[in-house]
């Protein structure tokens, strides 16, 4: 197997293409144990982690760029970005993980319980991609199509994750639970952004994604959309939370069973909404 360091994403790009079943690796945390598994068998492996444009958080004219090699520690430890994805990478995989383990990795992966996927989601990212084509820039909850499948074209590679300066104000939220909260797979996961006009306490605009129940992770849309122009009384609460689980259709499996699975979807979200009043009203 051939084992490459590009120092630019044209490099990478030019050496993809040269080969006849290459693989992008970053901190491998995943991809290495597919590998070992006999999952995928590249004959050339391209290690982006020298690439200093696709490292690092930069704040832009247009928000926030989020290179795909930076680490999810970095993400966690981040001063600037909104709450929701600190908190998912935070709960990623333990610290070793996190040292190694980058952001475009643990997006690439796809695994439909992936804790940085919906607050990618929720908070509306757009994920930047190259390729010998060009550039494209997909909207993050059109990424995915399947546990473990994207919508990458063979050698595209993601660039970065950008999150809109409108999605940078106001109060986000990321809850999980798996069979303990760290270094643990999520049997659900729940992120959610929204903005509450003051003082009315009603809601101007929310997104809410759930992960782990289904085949990718779901963006509620009519759960949004029952719940813009509302105040959140523990009425539109209870109401809100029963479109919820209308939305989803989560799976029976060896980690969770459906009934335990929107008994805490419904859970996270009444809590999320509860506390996203509280901030307004403080």
């Amino acid at each position: 197997m051939n084992y490459f360091f590009p120092s630019t994403v044209e490099e990478a790009l030019g050496l993809a293409s040269g080969a006849s079943n290459p693989k992008y690796i970053a901190g491998g945390t995943d991809l290495s144990l597919q590998i070992r598994d006999g999952v995928f068998s590249p004959d050339t492996l391209i290690d982006l982690t020298c690439i200093g444009e696709l490292k690092g958080i930069t704040e832009t004219g247009r928000g926030i760029s989020i290179g795909a090699a930076t680490t999810l520690s970095e993400v966690a430890d981040s001063e600037v970005l909104p709450s929701t994805l600190i908190r998912g990478a935070r709960l990623v995989g333990s610290p070793q993980i996190r040292s190694l383990g980058t952001i475009g990795g643990n997006i690439c992966n796809a695994s439909p319980c992936g804790d940085t996927l919906t607050p990618i989601i929720a908070l509306g990212a757009i994920l930047r991609t190259v390729s010998p084509s060009g550039l494209r820039e997909i909207p993050a909850e059109d990424f995915f199509l399947g546990p473990k499948k994207t919508i990458l074209k063979e050698r595209e590679i993601l660039k970065e994750v950008i999150i809109e300066k409108q999605f940078l104000r106001g109060s986000s939220f990321f809850k999980k639970i798996g069979r303990r909260e760290l270094q643990s797979i999520s049997q659900v996961n729940l992120a959610l952004w929204l903005v509450m006009d003051k003082p009315e306490g009603v809601v101007s605009r929310i997104r809410v994604a759930v992960g782990s129940c289904a085949p990718v992770p779901l963006r509620a849309v009519k759960t949004e959309a029952f719940l813009e122009g509302k105040k959140l009384s523990d009425d539109a609460i209870d109401r809100g939370v029963a479109v919820l689980l209308s939305e989803i259709s989560p799976v029976t499996d060896v980690r969770a069973s459906l009934s335990y699975r929107k008994l805490v979807a419904g859970t996270f979200f009444r809590e999320a909404m509860k506390e996203a009043r509280d901030d307004s009203e403080a």
